[in-house]
């Protein structure tokens, strides 16, 4: 018996190893001498690199599943690398970076039509020194109607996955995101940046007006942690609100929430402003400058996926209206002069 089951771990072993794939991605790039490598979209984890004194290199990545990648030279960032077979060629000099082709899959050789279609309709526009608005328009929806169309052509790969990360999701209710990333193949699905917008997407469901408020808690400019929870329990409506200090949506958002806070905090409101400025200092500096007198705390980057993910939160300024006595969200992304008009219609109830 125990033969049996020293057989089939070791059976379990060779299949889990087996999923492991080793991509090799080979190029030859006039001019980009030093080093070169491949990193993840954000540009935080680092898949391969090597350096290279001819401008050939040979990058070698072990993944259990497609990559979409960023080729950088230089530590500049080139362009999209989609890393879903093996071997791909790199070709091109960075004398013209905009024609740097990656070939050997169907997902890079898409991107590269895509691509030669985004070059046609921007290099006329750049040759022009006065643009209209209606120019700049007009290219904007060409470019919106072929990025349309090359996703519907390649929803079966990496390209039509990093469209519908970059470009479609915008475009898509929450549900209807969840079913395109379930529409991939399988081991795409598995993808860094496929599995966070699905979670994403997963937050904006539970985050929906009528939804029960999801609790986080993050330290205030003393470092106590200070849950969402208790500043619910101790108030009659509470604004839960995203921010930076580095975006200017956000900003312009302040005089609005000053007089909404400075009408209504008597009668029981509250704001719980979350930053994700990223570091504690420029944080600081906008609280103290702007005078924010309302709850203030910091989602620093290893913590701001788990808060601003729990609400579904991709874009800045994002805020959610909580009525402490159900426990749930009755408002959303309230922008100006709206987040009066509402409390001024809670308050009258």
């Amino acid at each position: 018996m125990k033969k049996i089951f020293a057989f089939v771990a070791a059976a379990l072993m060779m299949v889990a190893c087996g999923t492991q794939k080793n991509y090799v991605v080979e190029g030859t790039i006039e001019g980009a001498l030093g080093k070169i490598a491949l990193v993840d979209m954000d540009d935080k984890n680092i898949f391969a690199e090597v350096k290279s004194e001819d401008g050939t290199f040979t990058l070698e990545v072990e993944s259990k599943h497609p990559l979409m990648a960023v080729l950088k030279v230089h530590g500049d960032q080139v362009l999209p690398v989609f890393v879903d077979a093996s071997p791909l060629k790199i070709e091109g000099s960075m004398n013209e970076i905009e024609k740097i082709s990656v070939s050997g899959s169907a997902s890079n050789e898409s991107f590269k039509k895509f691509n030669r279609k985004q070059y046609e309709i921007l290099a006329p526009m750049q040759e022009s020194e006065d643009l209209s608005y209606e120019q700049i328009n007009e290219a904007l929806m060409k470019l919106q109607e072929i990025a349309n169309v090359s996703y519907e052509e390649n929803k079966d790969n990496l390209w039509g996955a990093y469209l519908l990360v970059s470009m479609k999701s915008a475009q898509l209710s929450a549900t209807e995101i969840i079913e395109a990333v379930e529409a991939l193949p399988k081991d795409i699905q598995k993808e860094e940046s496929i599995v966070a917008l699905k979670e994403s997407a997963k937050g904006q469901l539970k985050s929906e007006v009528g939804q029960p408020y999801a609790d986080i808690e993050l330290p205030n400019a003393e470092d106590k942690l200070v849950a969402l929870s208790e500043v619910v329990k101790a108030n009659k409506v509470v604004l839960l609100d995203f921010w930076a200090s580095w975006c200017g949506p956000c900003m312009r958002e302040v005089p609005h929430l000053m007089k909404a806070y400075g009408d209504f905090h008597e009668k029981g409101f509250e704001i719980y402003g979350v930053s994700l400025d990223g570091d504690k200092e420029s944080w600081m500096n906008a609280v103290q400058s702007n005078n924010f007198m309302w709850v203030n705390v910091l989602s620093l980057p290893d913590s701001e996926a788990k808060a601003a993910e729990k609400y579904g939160v991709s874009t800045i300024p994002s805020n959610f209206l909580i009525d402490s006595a159900t426990g749930k969200i009755i408002a959303k992304n309230l922008r100006g002069e709206a987040l009066e008009e509402e409390l001024a219609k809670f308050f009258a109830e």
